[in-house]
């Protein structure tokens, strides 16, 4: 389902409980938990979706999970992700166990890609960090590229709790907004909607807040409570049902 893709896609921001484990020390994360949000971004309604979370960190930086196959570094105040990983595809009826079955229908599927994710970010004084990143497409070239900045913060922390709160703007360019938010000459005549032609630009944002509990060095949970707002490009779309998307998630967590 593209809501739960997406969910995780944000968890690959902070990792769970990754801020509690020693950097000398690999780990496997596992978690179960359950998502609420759009069916896809734009729609109207909303649904509780199951999570299933995979992560192995080692020691030297090397990661594999649901953030992709890849490396990571911290050299002082920056840091920086480079990263194999699976795009998910849309199809006419949406997902496999979407209610809204004709939603799509007449726009065609969009593909599933392999993605190239790179991430570069930076500590702000200690009291904030800032990262850009870029999700590039490495098949399917033409649903086009997304980029992305995030502003995270902590508001409170303990050895067992932490509450951050992060603000998300998402870029696409031309390529990407045409095949998620248009609607071609073709497409027009096998559906209902308009012919749509967007731009590259911001078309998403978003402000989470998230609280990571421990309950002991191996058990611990994450929630996340969130809004999306869909810009321009997005919002103007003849598929967008919604302007404003809600997201939680709560997700039970074994590291070892």
């Amino acid at each position: 389902m593209r809501y739960v893709v997406a969910l995780l896609t944000s968890l690959m921001v902070v990792p769970l409980y990754a801020a509690e484990e020693p950097k000398d020390e690999s780990k496997i994360t596992l978690g179960v938990g359950i998502g609420y949000g759009p069916e896809f971004v734009g729609g109207k309604k909303n649904k509780v979706s199951p999570i299933l979370y995979v992560d192995y960190q080692a020691a030297n930086g090397f990661f594999a999970g649901v953030r992709g196959i890849g490396f990571q570094a911290e050299k002082g105040i920056f840091d920086g992700s480079v990263a194999l990983a699976y795009g998910g595809s849309r199809g006419d009826d949406v997902a496999n166990f979407s209610d809204t079955k004709s939603k799509f229908k007449g726009m065609g599927d969009i593909k599933n890609s392999a993605l190239l994710n790179l991430e570069g970010g930076v500590n702000l004084w200690d009291v904030a960090h800032l990262s850009l990143g870029a999700e590039l497409k490495l098949n399917h070239r033409e649903n086009g590229n997304a980029y992305h900045v995030t502003l995270s913060a902590p508001i409170y922390t303990t050895e067992a709790d932490q509450l951050s709160i992060s603000a998300f703007a998402h870029y696409a360019d031309a390529k990407y907004a045409q095949t998620y938010y248009g609607v071609t000459a073709a497409q027009s005549l096998a559906s209902s909607y308009a012919i749509y032609s967007p731009k590259a630009g911001f078309d998403t944002g978003s402000l989470t807040v998230t609280w990571n509990h421990l309950f002991d060095k191996n058990w611990g949970i994450s929630s996340s409570l969130g809004v999306k707002r869909l810009f321009k490009n997005a919002e103007n779309s003849p598929l967008t049902e919604s302007k404003t998307n809600p997201a939680a998630s709560l997700i039970l967590g074994y590291s070892f």
